[in-house]
């Protein structure tokens, strides 16, 4: 028999396989760092244009507060304007309201605005030509001209079997 001698050659194969592979991680470890310091860098720099937005922002705050005007209180406008009405002359509006000269007509509602120092009359006439003698006799009896003002008339509806269609009037005057 003849002595066999075998040679084991090592495979090529797998050297080129793992080269290859090496040569893959590679890539994938460079491309992942140079894009990891990518966003580092960006993130500095957008943590830089926060601190200083941020600077800005206290900034404004602090000169805002330094200019900044008293808060309106509604309570104390409120207790002002009632101080106001309560020394107000209420004698001039209830004359104007209970002259004889408007007996012949019906008074409805009556309300006053303490903020505008206003009073709102509504009447109820006969008919549209009493508005002129109501406006007259109201600015007579308040002892000054054109004081209280016709603001509008509408008609409260159709006659019926009781009697004549009515007007509404509403005139607006000033309290001071």
């Amino acid at each position: 028999m003849k002595p066999v001698q075998i040679d084991f050659v090592v495979p090529r194969a797998w050297k080129f396989i793992w080269a290859t592979a090496a040569v893959v991680v590679l890539a994938i470890i460079t491309t992942t760092g140079v894009r990891a310091w990518q966003l580092r860098q960006l993130r500095m720099a957008l943590d830089g244009q926060l601190a200083a937005l941020q600077t800005q922002q206290l900034q404004r705050l602090a000169n805002a507060k330094s200019v900044e005007h008293p808060q309106h209180d509604p309570r104390a406008a409120n207790e002002a304007n009632a101080h106001r009405l309560l020394q107000s002359d209420w004698n001039r509006v209830y004359d104007a309201i209970e002259t004889p000269a408007l007996a012949k007509v019906r008074l409805i509602q009556l309300s006053m605005d303490a903020i505008t120092g206003q009073a709102r009359l509504e009447y109820e006439l006969e008919s549209m030509t009493q508005a002129e003698e109501v406006t007259r006799a109201l600015n007579e009896a308040s002892r000054q001209e054109d004081a209280w003002q016709l603001e509008r008339l509408e008609s409260t509806g159709q006659g019926d079997l009781a009697g004549p269609a009515k007007v509404k009037g509403v005139w607006r005057g000033v309290l001071n």
